[in-house]
């Protein structure tokens, strides 16, 4: 399928552009990691929990970590290359600039149909599923209620502790303090217990123990004291309201973006944002294509010099920062303005054309010059 040639610069380039995602991701996913950290923590969450939340959020990562990665790999290519005189050897062999850049662009091409399928089904679904998780996490007071060797107070007046929850959910050693009503406080004692849930409605179940109530009312002081071989207590009088679940622009589904259903209300309330969301998954499809063709132009136009290429580099690295920084502008422009839509797909366009035009041989250098000695020349007629 591929020349000699052909896989040889493929390779060159497809190595730093795996390690720069690598290191990109490892980065970013550490920063996202750390805001599910608190979660986690707070809710008495397992560690395999932790890092489950945390690799579902990656392929949303990756649309934005791969286009840059790939950026990272041209540049190191190409300037491994000429650094080891390999690009002047070919030259010299007859082998024309786009017989160079082809081998790249195919890496763009597969990269940027690798970031479509992510942002079209996997990431949305990754995303998904982390927010189903986390809802069921926030909801699941039971679990964060029955904390072993802590006492936890989740609302005022109620106190639980536990000395030891075994692997098959069996509680040793439990208390359970009501004192909502100080008039009226009462105690529960029990060897061990479980967690069960019926109907959604959490419950704890006490074996051997006993209950203690105390009576302050009337200005007496009374106990009573009841012992038990089962009780079971409903845990789900304390737990907060379920609220209304929705999925944000991120969250959804291209198809989803494009069609939502007719009884979406959060699509009918931030319909343009969705709709910006869509347009920016399908120019994403661009994104690589330009920062690819920023890196080839860079570098692929340079003549041979010894003393490196340092410059074209930096310049590269800042028209490419400001080519992502502009698309960013572009979509939120276009959240506020949707007929601003267009030119998020002209854009990229546009600077994969000029790129193309520079490495063809066109020196714009020059066309500037022509503009600068038109825009100083004085006006017939001025003084």
């Amino acid at each position: 399928m591929f020349s000699g040639f052909t896989r040889y610069i493929f390779v060159q380039a497809a190595g730093p552009f795996l390690l720069a995602s690598l290191a990109l991701t490892g980065i970013i996913w550490l920063t996202q990691a750390l805001r599910l950290l608190d979660v986690i923590i707070g809710q008495g969450q397992s560690a395999g929990t932790y890092f489950l939340l945390t690799l579902l959020s990656i392929p949303s990562l990756l649309t934005l970590i791969l286009p840059i990665s790939l950026f990272i790999g041209v540049l190191y290519a190409l300037h491994r290359l000429y650094s080891d005189s390999e690009l002047v050897v070919m030259f010299s062999s007859g082998i024309s600039r786009w017989g160079i850049a082809r081998p790249f662009l195919f890496l763009c091409g597969v990269v940027s149909l690798v970031v479509f399928a992510l942002s079209t089904y996997i990431a949305p679904a990754g995303l998904r599923e982390v927010k189903s998780r986390l809802y069921e996490i926030r909801t699941d007071f039971a679990s964060a209620l029955i904390r072993e060797g802590a006492f936890n107070t989740p609302i005022n007046g109620l106190t639980v502790y536990v000395r030891e929850r075994k692997p098959d959910g069996t509680i040793m050693g439990i208390l359970v303090h009501d004192n909502r009503d100080p008039a009226k406080p009462v105690t529960y004692m029990a060897e061990t217990g479980t967690l069960v849930s019926s109907n959604s409605r959490p419950r704890l179940i006490m074996f051997n123990g006993n209950i203690q109530r105390a009576n302050k009312s009337d200005g007496g002081d009374s106990l009573s004291l009841l012992y038990f071989d089962k009780y079971t207590y409903d845990l789900s009088q304390f737990a907060s309201n379920p609220t209304e679940r929705y999925y944000e622009g991120r969250e959804r589904y291209l198809w989803d973006l494009i069609w939502p259903a007719s009884d979406d209300i959060y699509a009918r309330n931030y319909r343009n944002r969705l709709t910006t969301e869509a347009h920016d998954r399908i120019a994403g499809i661009l994104y690589s294509f330009m920062f690819g063709f920023i890196a080839l132009a860079s570098l692929l136009s340079a003549e041979f010099n010894r003393r490196g290429y340092a410059a074209r580099l930096a310049i590269a690295a800042v028209l490419a920062l400001g080519a992502r920084l502009f698309s960013l502008t572009l979509y939120n422009a276009t959240v506020s303005y949707p007929s601003a839509a267009v030119l998020m797909y002209l854009f990229p366009a546009a600077v994969c054309g000029l790129c193309a035009a520079h490495i063809s041989g066109v020196k714009f250098d020059r066309w500037f010059t022509w503009v600068l000695i038109l825009v100083r020349r004085p006006v017939r007629g001025e003084a």
